[in-house]
């Protein structure tokens, strides 16, 4: 082969330095900048692509504060609302119950007057009923005519005597 013979070595390192140094000055002038080119835009867009990534999140925990501080306020304007909202209800119903409450008492006390009003005119005629029983007995009995009056007079002394508790 003739790559291994002594005689040729001497033009093949020649050769060989040519080459190598022909694709060196290639690789340095045109291939190498491009790829260092290719590299630092890469490099930079990484850098741009963390840089807007840490924007995007101070973005976006500003946001969720935000969001958490509009919930808070929410949730205790809600809480204000509603306990408004029962102190009023409460006031609402205390006056509608007191307003009843009146309307009540009166009705009974309207309801009273008459049932003491009935209950007098019946005491009135069974007093009455019972003068002119008594009356009509003693004189049937007895035969006595005795005065009305002095009947409910009789009645009346012991109507008392029985409401004071004496016998």
């Amino acid at each position: 082969m003739p790559q291994l013979d002594i005689a040729f070595f001497v033009p093949q390192i020649f050769w060989l330095i040519v080459v190598f140094a022909t694709l060196y000055i290639f690789m340095a002038g045109s291939a190498a900048p491009k790829i260092a080119g290719v590299l630092k835009k890469r490099q930079d867009a990484i850098a741009g692509d963390l840089v807007e990534a840490e924007k995007l999140q101070a973005k976006a925990e500003s946001a969720r504060v935000l969001y958490e501080k509009s919930q808070s306020e929410a949730r205790s304007n809600v809480a204000a609302m509603v306990l408004s909202k029962r102190e009023e209800l409460k006031d609402i119903a205390e006056k509608e119950y007191l307003k009843l409450s009146k309307k009540l008492t009166a009705k009974a006390d309207k309801a009273q007057m008459r049932i003491d009003e009935a209950k007098n005119k019946a005491l009135s005629e069974v007093r009455e009923v019972a003068t002119e029983v008594c009356s009509e007995i003693v004189l049937k009995i007895a035969g006595l005519k005795i005065e009305v009056k002095d009947v409910a007079k009789v009645i009346d002394a012991n109507t008392n005597a029985s409401l004071k508790g004496e016998d």
